[in-house]
């Protein structure tokens, strides 16, 4: 789930108004801002084993709950910031695959395979987050707006139109890369010792 996330936390300040929509946003998004952490330091994180496997979804709540609950001095807010970060791995279990553990299984019905399945399970969770939120929620103007909730869904409608044509997101595209790097090393260094 790409904008979607926001639906879902656009949704949890229905559930808890005075939360600060900043922890909202972090919460939802977190898992996806340490895989980019990740990838920017060049390493791999085949199947977001590091960040959306369920013991790094279990530790990235149990920071986040516990900071937010530090921060905002309410149980509340904490117990709603956690299962923000548990549902980014439930919304990403129904358009993609993530590895259960290391070395686990990846699962997930992935369906990033056809982008108009995804478009309507995110925008649907976007509408449904901003209509509940801005019913409950107490939100400001700017996010409250129907233009916001437009913007939302055709961001979203750009990220399925960029995604290689609706090629799936293989989670483990970075382990084959590193088994073909390794393979192509270690024909290299026989070719050395047959010389």
């Amino acid at each position: 789930m790409i904008v979607g996330h926001l639906g879902l936390a656009l949704g949890a300040r229905a559930v808890d108004p005075e939360a600060p929509l900043g922890w909202l946003v972090a919460a939802t998004m977190a898992p996806d801002i340490l895989d980019l952490t990740i990838a920017a330091g060049g390493y791999c994180n085949s199947g977001g084993v590091y960040t959306h496997s369920l013991v790094a979804i279990a530790a990235t709540a149990s920071v986040l709950g516990a900071a937010a609950a530090w921060q905002t001095r309410s149980g509340k807010t904490a117990l709603v910031i956690a299962a923000l970060v548990v549902s980014h791995l439930l919304a990403d279990y129904i358009v993609g695959r993530k590895a259960l553990w290391l070395g686990g299984p990846v699962w997930g019905f992935d369906l990033y395979r056809w982008p108009w399945a995804d478009f309507l399970v995110e925008a649907t969770t976007i509408a449904g987050g901003w209509w509940a939120a801005r019913r409950w929620g107490d939100l400001p103007r700017w996010a409250s707006s129907r233009v916001a909730v437009v913007v939302l869904i055709l961001a979203q409608m750009g990220a399925d139109a960029v995604q290689n044509g609706g090629a799936s997101h293989d989670a483990t595209s970075c382990a084959k890369a590193w088994v073909f790097e390794r393979d192509r090393v270690d024909h290299r260094e026989g070719e050395y010792r047959h010389r």
